[in-house]
């Protein structure tokens, strides 16, 4: 029946490819996608699902019913597009200036929309319901994941499943693993505020700029000096800023940047630190310090046997060894985190990338792209997911 499946979806590749390039070529922000939204419920409502709308901005679930079925599954796809300006010279680039889908969302929403459309054809072979969720706001904290599930999202479901490209796994190949499979995705923010004044006289100041330059060194020693060598920790400053011309010492210093960790201890203990560390540097060049430690999405944890399933499901697709369980765990953040934070399930990736075509730039980069083949694979597996 899965081999089925695969070729049903080749079959109707013609039309997964025009669907995302129509969504590719118009993207749009979180919590601005209007016209995303409205062209995915129409096509749900096309193929035959009960379609609520704006469930939470302009999120929607669109359901398979299954008379007599026992519990549902719950299948996501987020819908929001990236502030970045597409560099791929293809004619389906995007429309909008500073706007693309550079992480693949155009993607998730096809695969969603392919398996409902393979669903529907076997409807009689369902044994329980589907809920299809078309999420905003993904890449924009807080996220949507939460806004969808306090809208009743996930009333009724037994458990949820999260599909995300992966570039940089070969096209016909999915992975997912156990446990942590994504990082808790946080933001650290500082001010170093002294005294600005001449520069040519700087004994006359408080100079936040050297005080800054030290804090980002002794900043990288909080993963590489108080976190144990057996768990795993990112701390990266990402921006730093001070300063107007050549000839004034500024008043003040800001760094940004971000924290990504898998364990929960770990995460707390760099929030503590961070903070001792800010305030300990700034008293040394008698400085003031002002920081925050803002929590983002915290870490997806798969649940084992909803891994299983998913091995199960994408095995019959791709087969054995094109299934890889024990993953890496990823060091973005994403806030399907939360969907498995109330129900059961597990998140999963499936390669769309292709070397030898050249199609191999990473997430979020603005050359990033897909082999499209991805489309017909993604819907399989969350077809056959549904169909247990």
């Amino acid at each position: 029946m899965t081999i089925e499946l695969l070729d049903a979806a080749a079959q109707c590749r013609e039309w997964l490819v025009s669907t995302r390039r129509d969504l590719h070529q118009y993207p749009e922000l979180s919590l601005k996608e209007k016209r995303t939204g409205a062209t995915t419920a129409d096509a749900m409502e096309k193929l035959g699902l009960a379609v609520r709308r704006n469930l939470w901005g302009e999120g929607f679930m669109a359901d398979i019913t299954v008379p007599g079925g026992r519990g549902m599954v719950a299948l996501r796809a987020d819908m929001d597009a990236l502030p970045i300006q597409e560099l791929n010279d293809i004619p389906y680039k995007s429309c909008h200036t500073g706007v693309a889908h550079m992480c693949g969302h155009d993607t998730h929403m096809t695969m969603a929309l392919g398996a409902a459309r393979l669903l529907m054809q076997r409807r009689d072979r369902l044994r329980r319901g589907v809920r299809f969720l078309f999420q905003p706001s993904e890449e924009t904290p807080p996220g949507g994941a939460k806004g969808m599930i306090a809208a009743g999202c996930l009333d009724g479901v037994d458990e949820v499943y999260g599909v995300h490209n992966q570039p940089l796994l070969e096209v016909g190949k999915v992975a997912t693993c156990v446990g942590p499979m994504t990082a808790a995705a946080d933001t650290i923010r500082v001010r170093l505020v002294g005294r600005g004044g001449h520069a040519s006289r700087p004994h006359e100041t408080l100079d936040p700029i050297p005080a800054a330059c030290a804090l980002v060194g002794q900043l990288q020693t909080l993963v590489s000096r108080r976190v144990s060598p057996g768990s795993q920790a990112v701390l990266s400053i990402t921006r730093f800023h001070a300063g107007t011309t050549h000839n004034i010492i500024p008043d003040h210093a800001d760094l940004l940047g971000t924290v990504r960790t898998f364990e929960a201890a770990v995460r707390d203990q760099l929030e503590s630190e961070f903070g001792r560390m800010c305030q300990a540097v700034a008293e040394a060049h008698g400085l003031k310090a002002e920081f925050a430690f803002e929590r983002g999405y915290d870490s997806i944890v798969n649940h084992a046997g909803a891994v299983q399933s998913v091995a199960r499901a994408a095995e019959a697709v791709v087969g054995q060894s094109g299934v890889d369980t024990q993953y890496p765990a990823q060091t973005w953040g994403e806030d399907f985190a939360y969907f498995l934070q109330h129900r059961p399930g597990a998140f999963f990736l499936v390669g769309s990338g292709n070397k030898s075509a050249g199609i191999d730039q990473p997430l979020h980069s603005a050359r990033f792209n897909v082999d499209e083949r991805c489309l017909e694979v993604g819907a399989a597996v969350l077809a056959q997911l549904a169909l247990g």
